[in-house]
């Protein structure tokens, strides 16, 4: 009884870590997106008015 809910506790903790992992890197895909778009938005800004 005792090996069986360490092995739940187990793989709640795994999940948990790669759960964390997927969303830090979600997070930064879409930081990383929207500056390169903002980025994008500032040139055609300038162009616009110069």
């Amino acid at each position: 009884m005792s090996q069986e809910s360490d092995r739940r506790a187990f793989l709640i903790y795994i999940g948990a870590i790669v759960l964390v992992g997927l969303l830090i890197v979600l997070g930064a895909t879409l930081s990383w997106n929207s500056t390169s778009t903002s980025e994008q938005s500032t040139l055609y800004s300038r162009e616009a008015n110069p």
